[in-house]
């Protein structure tokens, strides 16, 4: 457990959950009993109700990931180049996938757009979205034969990427990565996502 409070131990219990059951089948008897709290009516007193935890939960991973993300854009120099801005948005993804729960927190991330939209600005889709506009607008100037609509799908095929590399999807048979893997797995993503962002665009009609 990452925390030993009645509510860091609830949120451990449900990500772990959710990470495999998603909301639906993730009800707030089994966090109880997986977090070791008798007391039943611990998810409303700190949550709220059920909802109020996912969204916890989702917040949890995402204002991690995002404020790393940031972090990225704002302290890059100006000549940074397609590479450097990839790996700030894949890095922080690799690396909860490297840590000890990991392959929780990761399976959670990739599930937030799974939740309807209304729920997005409070399970942090939302923020995840505003991130990635941003990371697109600073691309742009960098991929000048790419238009604003085709940039934004190829990023979305690289965040796709990195989501399939979150849930293990693309082991194919390999070892849990561990944290000493974090910069070989990030270059595994930066290097095919850079490519894709320089390719030619394949609609001309999308480039103005």
């Amino acid at each position: 457990m990452s925390q030993c409070t009645t509510p860091g131990r609830l949120l451990d219990a449900a990500e772990e959950l959710l990470a495999v059951h998603g909301p639906a089948g993730t009800s707030v008897r089994q966090v109880l009993r997986r977090a070791g709290v008798a007391n039943a009516a611990a998810v409303g007193y700190h949550f709220g109700d059920k909802a109020g935890l996912v969204a916890a939960v989702g917040r949890r991973v995402v204002d991690g990931v995002v404020a790393d993300r940031e972090r990225v854009l704002q302290d890059l120099p100006d000549a940074a180049g397609v590479e450097a801005l990839v790996d700030g948005w894949v890095r922080p993804i690799v690396a909860l996938r490297c840590a000890g729960r990991g392959r929780y927190a990761a399976r959670v991330f990739t599930r937030l757009f799974d939740e309807p939209r209304e729920r997005w600005e409070a399970n942090g889709a939302a923020a995840v979205r505003a991130s990635a506009d941003r990371y697109c607008a600073a691309l742009a100037p960098l991929l000048p034969h790419l238009g604003g609509s085709e940039l934004a799908w190829r990023w979305q095929c690289v965040t796709a990427t990195t989501d399939f590399y979150a849930v293990g999807a693309l082991d194919s048979g390999e070892p849990a990565p561990r944290p000493d893997d974090v910069d070989r797995h990030v270059r595994r993503l930066v290097v095919p996502g850079s490519a894709l962002l320089r390719a030619d665009a394949t609609d001309r009609r999308g480039t103005g």
